[in-house]
């Protein structure tokens, strides 16, 4: 059997800040995020791997959960002065900073959660800037 990486991208915008941070990035700000999930598929007798539009139908939806949402972390004390108004806010709770490391670890399980054979996930925040969460090289899982 032969194996392929199908590479599949999809963006997102959303705000956050990083409070543990100085400087510009403590303040809210957003972003356009850019993804870039692969994933392994084995090719058997000949046949197509995985057809694009089944991949999409799994991702996008989690994909959607992250679009225009404010990312904040659980322990941001704004969080919870947020939660005192009675406007609804689209959140999109994490558990740890709100840092682009952070982010691309948190996409790359949701994605894995769905049953796609996910390898490592690329998240842009910026044109010039982007990590790659790959957990064969994370030693704290």
């Amino acid at each position: 059997m032969r194996k392929f990486t199908i590479e599949k991208k999809y963006h997102f915008y959303a705000a956050h800040r990083n409070q543990n941070l100085e400087g510009k990035c403590r303040n809210i700000h957003g972003h356009t995020y850019d993804v870039v999930a692969h994933f392994e598929f084995e090719q058997k007798d000949k046949e197509v791997t995985m057809e694009f539009g089944k991949i999409d139908e799994l991702v996008e939806p989690m994909i959607k959960r992250f679009d225009h949402a404010f990312i904040i972390d659980s322990n941001d004390h704004l969080y919870k002065y947020l939660l005192d108004f009675n406007e609804e806010f689209k959140f999109l709770v994490l558990k740890r900073e709100t840092s682009l490391e952070n982010l691309a670890k948190e996409i790359f399980y949701c994605i894995e959660f769905t049953t796609l054979p996910i390898v490592k996930l690329e998240l842009s925040e910026t044109k010039s800037s982007k990590v790659i969460y790959n957990p064969k090289y994370d030693t704290n899982i």
